[in-house]
C-alpha cells in the first residue's frame, strides 16, 4: 500500500538547543609584536573559541581588515596571528563572536607595532606578582595590588609591559612544590589574566620565567610540563619563528624595538639544582642559563646594533646577598655581579655595552651601577613579602609595591620606579 501523499514526513530527531555563542572571559592578550604584527590570545568562558572573530586597522581609518579566525588551541583558548601591518604605527582591533558573517564586538583594543630606529617610546616592567590559584589563599601575592598596578600602567600607555618572574604562586601546596596537575595552573594564569585587567588588551605582555612559575630545573620533565603546557595555552610569548634564535618553549627570546635591543632570560629552567632556602638552598654559585642560552645570549650581544641594550631575568645566574641562604637562593642582584655564571655574564654586558640588567625577585626597588652596567629591580607588583635589607644586603631599598617605567629616546634613556599611587620613588637618566 502506497502511503498517503499528504500524510507528514518521519519527525525529525531533536536537535537540542543551540550552541551558545563565545564569551570572552576578561580582556584579551597581546603578545610578541613585531614590526608587521602581533599575536592575539583570548580567552571564552562559554561557547567554542574557533566562533570568534578578531580584525584590525590602522588607527584614523575608517575600513577594518577582512575577519580573521584564531586556531582554537584549547576548550577556551583562540589565538591569532596578525600581520601584514606598518611599522611603528598604533592600530585598532575587535573580537568578538562571529554571526552571519559578521563580528559582534564584545572587545576593543589597541596596539602600536614595533618601533623603527629613531623613534622614542615607553615599556613597563612589574614583577613578582605572586598569582595563585585559588585567590583566597593568603599566603601569595595579592591581585588587588597587581590590578591597581594595571591601572596606572595603562593610564601611561607604554608600549608594551614585561613581567620580571614569579608570576604565578603555588605556595598553598609547598615551598616551591610544583602544583599536583596541570589544571591548577591553568586557574593561575587565568586569575593572573583578569587580575591584570585591561591593560593586556592594549598592551603587549613579555614574559620571563622565575622560580614560582614551576618550570625549575630540578622538577621532572612531567612536572615541569604541567605549567610549561598552560604558560603556552593562556600567556603565550615570542616563539623562534617570531624572533630567531630563542627557545622553542618561549622562555628566552630577544628583539629590538626603536633603538634598543631586549635579551630575555631564564635563570630557572636550565639550572638542575634545587634552591630551596633552609631545608634544600644549593649554592651561590652552582646558577646556570645552560649552554645553549649562553651561547644564545653571546651571539645575541656580538651581533647587536641598538644604541641601548638591556637583559632581563628574573635574578641573576649566582647571589651575593645578607645570609647564606639569601645568598645560595639568587638574592643579591649587583652584588653577584662576579659570582659563578653571573661573572660571565657580567664581561659579556661589559664587552657588548649593556646598560641596565633589570631583575626581580627581591621583592623591593633598588638600584646599584657595577662597571657602568645598572642592576635595576622595580619593586613588586602583587608580592606580600618585601625582603629587608638585613636579607638582600642592600644598602638603600624601597619596600613599596610599584612597576618600573622606562622612557626610550635616540638620546637618553629614563628609569623611574613607581610606587603605586604613580610616587616616584627613585629615577635615573642615561645619555
Amino acid at each position: 500500500m502506497k502511503p498517503d501523499a499528504g500524510a507528514p514526513d518521519a519527525a525529525a530527531p531533536d536537535a537540542g538547543p543551540p550552541e551558545p555563542a563565545p564569551v570572552l572571559d576578561g580582556p584579551p592578550l597581546l603578545f610578541a609584536p613585531t614590526a608587521h604584527g602581533f599575536g592575539l590570545s583570548a580567552v571564552t568562558s562559554v561557547g567554542d573559541p574557533a566562533k570568534l572573530g578578531a580584525h584590525v586597522r590602522k588607527r584614523g581609518d575608517t575600513e577594518w581588515s577582512e575577519i580573521a579566525q584564531p586556531v582554537a588551541r584549547s576548550a577556551d583558548a583562540a589565538e591569532w596571528s596578525i600581520d601584514g601591518l606598518s611599522a611603528g604605527t598604533a592600530h585598532e582591533y575587535e573580537v568578538g563572536p562571529v554571526a552571519d558573517g559578521a563580528l559582534v564586538v564584545a572587545y576593543q583594543g589597541s596596539v602600536t607595532t614595533a618601533r623603527e630606529a629613531g623613534q622614542s617610546f615607553s615599556f613597563a616592567l612589574v614583577s613578582d606578582t605572586h598569582i595563585g590559584s585559588h585567590l583566597e589563599v593568603s599566603n601569595q601575592g595579592d591581585e588587588n595590588l597587581l590590578t591597581m598596578a594595571g591601572l596606572e600602567i595603562a593610564a601611561a600607555a607604554p608600549d608594551f609591559v614585561l613581567n620580571l618572574g614569579d608570576m604565578l604562586d603555588f605556595h598553598e601546596y609547598g615551598f616551591n612544590v610544583p602544583p599536583l596537575d596541570s589544571s591548577i595552573t591553568r586557574l593561575a594564569y587565568l586569575n593572573y589574566r583578569r587580575a591584570f585587567g585591561d591593560v593586556l588588551g592594549h598592551t603587549p605582555h613579555f614574559p620571563v620565567i622565575g622560580g614560582w612559575d614551576s618550570e625549575n630545573g630540578c622538577n621532572t620533565p612531567e612536572e615541569v610540563e604541567r605549567s610549561r603546557s598552560q604558560r603556552l595555552l593562556y600567556l603565550p610569548g615570542p616563539s623562534p619563528d617570531t624572533y630567531p634564535g630563542g627557545s622553542p618553549f618561549e622562555d628566552y627570546y630577544a628583539f629590538n624595538w626603536g633603538d634598543a635591543l631586549f635579551v630575555v632570560l631564564n635563570v630557572f629552567s636550565y639550572s638542575p639544582t634545587c634552591h630551596r632556602l633552609e631545608y634544600d638552598p644549593g649554592a651561590p654559585d652552582d646558577w646556570t642559563l645552560g649552554d645553549a642560552q649562553l651561547e644564545f645570549l653571546r651571539t645575541t650581544l656580538e651581533q647587536a646594533t641598538s644604541r641601548w641594550r638591556f637583559v632581563f631575568i628574573h635574578h641573576p645566574v649566582g647571589g651575593d646577598a645578607g645570609t647564606a641562604v639569601d645568598s645560595a637562593y639568587g638574592r643579591g642582584g649587583g652584588r653577584a655581579a662576579h659570582v659563578g655564571e653571573q661573572e660571565i655574564v657580567h664581561e659579556l654586558m661589559q664587552e657588548h655595552g649593556v646598560q641596565v640588567f633589570f631583575y626581580g625577585h627581591d621583592h623591593v626597588f633598588t638600584d646599584m651601577v657595577v662597571d657602568a652596567t645598572h642592576y635595576s629591580l622595580p619593586g613588586s607588583a602583587g608580592s606580600i613579602w618585601p625582603f629587608s635589607d638585613a636579607q638582600t644586603g642592600y644598602t638603600e631599598s624601597w619596600p613599596d609595591s610599584g612597576w618600573g617605567r622606562v622612557d626610550v629616546s635616540p638620546d637618553s634613556v629614563h628609569v623611574s620606579f613607581v610606587g603605586l599611587g604613580n610616587r616616584v620613588l627613585h629615577e635615573y637618566t642615561l645619555e
